[in-house]
């Protein structure tokens, strides 16, 4: 990544003053921090029939260019490149999602998150999962407690695969994976099945989230629910497409979608209103 599209990064993610010099841990937790904050997770391209490209400028182009969002691949791609640009060495991997599995079943190897490595301690980085998009790194080392500024997380250690969990009212497993490293060829196949697979949730569903100091906010298809770090919850249903703007405006930093683009997004969530209703 060029100093100039560096710049532009940073000030995407509101840190303009910050000393990038160096791999370090402090500097890593910063960005960490502040791109989820920023950079909105959205599947809007899957959602509306459109597949993501994985190029690097297109990448930069949607996320940082035109203040979009994008998903796993997308955010960890792009965060993958800020990091390597500023002296840190990383390595890219997949997990297996068992969030929200009932019997504790996952899926295919299908998010795409990161690993670094950090005076001889290794650490799990990932800006791309959702709901429960981790705001700091975490210690890859099973069997202790970590703290982030939205949650506590830990590792546990599944017949020699790591499983990433957060602490709710009880410990809730997130995906699990390995320390295998992938080429950028799995991505590509991992990222069109996700996009255009005919059992996708991406393609099917409107999943927008993004995460501050004070609270979760995440979209799925009409319902916004905000979850505040005090423990409070707040749901409410976006009835028409200029409630919708304003959610995706105030609540997810999405401030340039195009009017024909928001038309498709909201003639969807209705074509799925639709579906239920008919078939509930």
């Amino acid at each position: 990544m060029e100093n100039q599209e560096l710049k532009v990064y940073l000030k995407r993610i509101g840190i303009e003053n910050t000393d990038v010099n160096g791999g370090t841990l402090k500097l890593l937790k910063t960005l960490h921090q502040g791109h989820p904050k920023h950079i909105p997770f959205e599947n809007i391209d899957p959602f509306t029939g459109q597949t993501p490209s994985l190029q690097p400028d297109a990448i930069f182009n949607k996320l940082v260019s035109r203040q979009r969002g994008g998903y796993c691949y997308e955010q960890n791609s792009l965060f993958k490149n800020v990091l390597e640009s500023l002296g840190f060495t990383i390595k890219m991997h997949l997990a297996r999602v068992v969030w929200g599995s009932k019997d504790g079943t996952g899926t295919a190897r299908s998010h795409m998150m990161l690993s670094t490595d950090i005076e001889g301690i290794k650490y799990l980085v990932d800006v791309g999962f959702g709901s429960m998009t981790l705001t700091s790194p975490i210690v890859l080392k099973t069997g202790i407690e970590q703290e982030t500024p939205n949650g506590l997380f830990r590792l546990v250690d599944t017949e020699g695969f790591y499983r990433l969990e957060v602490l709710k009212d009880e410990w809730l497993p997130i995906y699990k994976f390995s320390l295998e490293e992938v080429e950028f060829s799995d991505l590509e196949m991992a990222n069109w099945y996700v996009a255009t697979g005919p059992h996708s949730v991406f393609n099917q569903s409107l999943m927008i989230t993004r995460v501050d100091e004070e609270a979760r906010y995440a979209l799925f298809n009409r319902t916004l629910t905000i979850r505040w770090n005090d423990g409070r919850k707040e749901s409410s249903e976006m009835t028409d497409q200029d409630q919708l703007t304003l959610a995706l405006k105030n609540h997810f930093n999405l401030h340039h979608l195009s009017e024909d683009l928001l038309g498709k997004i909201y003639l969807k969530l209705q074509d799925i209103q639709t579906h239920f209703s008919i078939t509930q």
